[in-house]
């Protein structure tokens, strides 16, 4: 039991959880049956509680990996807007690194996702900038474990690309190539734009509803910040 809280410290989780496990702590001394019926139903709830705890450290120990992501850098590295066959095409680069808890996650059947959002505006000198046009992007890397392949799919297309290695997948995503985001008869002339762009990742390591559980469990998901420019269209 010693060696559970030891585990639970380290683990930093919640006070309640230590909390729970100090009460599981005790001696049993002789008595009368009544005393020892009393003991006995007291011993086999400090049992469920044993095992209770135990369950939440284990889910302590998988969460804590994820902990180290948020101390890693995720942004837009660069970003840019050429014409070709009569639209606007979005070519970027992003800068992430996943630790090794999330790589073991994805290897063993996690989906990483990877989101694209953005907005692209029209600046006027004496009125609110106008919307042109806002778009959400989203691709999903999956190991295939059949094939022993790591797929790259378009969510919004559902063109896929397999690859031989996470290492490689994970470069395929960081590189955003002629995606195309304005038709370029929605653009006026003459007119100052402003192109933004923000990523998202997000690694489902497990079910939704334990996720929900899990109330503090939040470091599963990575957000850039936004990324923005004024392309000359």
């Amino acid at each position: 039991m010693g060696l559970a809280l030891r585990y639970l410290r380290n683990l930093r989780c919640k006070p309640a959880l230590l909390a729970a496990a100090t009460l599981v702590r005790g001696r049993r001394a002789h008595g009368s049956p009544e005393q020892e019926r009393r003991r006995s139903a007291l011993h086999r709830s400090r049992i469920n509680r044993v095992r209770l705890i135990a369950a939440l450290a284990a889910l302590c120990a998988a969460l804590q990996p994820l902990s180290l992501w948020a101390q890693s850098r995720f942004e837009v590295r660069s970003a840019y807007v050429e014409p070709s066959e009569g639209v606007y095409q979005l070519n970027a680069t992003l800068a992430f690194e996943l630790p090794e808890g999330a790589r073991a996650a994805i290897r063993d059947g996690a989906p990483l996702g990877l989101r694209l959002e953005i907005v692209i505006r029209r600046q006027r000198n004496y009125w609110l900038d106008e919307t042109v046009a806002t778009l959400s992007q989203h691709y999903e890397l999956v190991h295939h474990a059949l094939s022993e392949r790591y797929l790259v799919r378009n969510l919004n297309s559902g063109e896929q690309t397999s690859y031989a290695t996470l290492d490689a997948a994970l470069d395929a995503l960081r590189v955003v190539s002629h995606l195309p985001i304005l038709d370029q008869s929605l653009v006026v002339r003459a007119s100052r734009h402003e192109v933004s762009l923000r990523a998202s990742l997000d690694v489902r390591t497990m079910p939704d509803a334990l996720r929900f559980v899990l109330f503090w469990a939040d470091d599963w998901r990575q957000r850039t910040e936004w990324y923005t420019w004024s392309p000359q269209l």
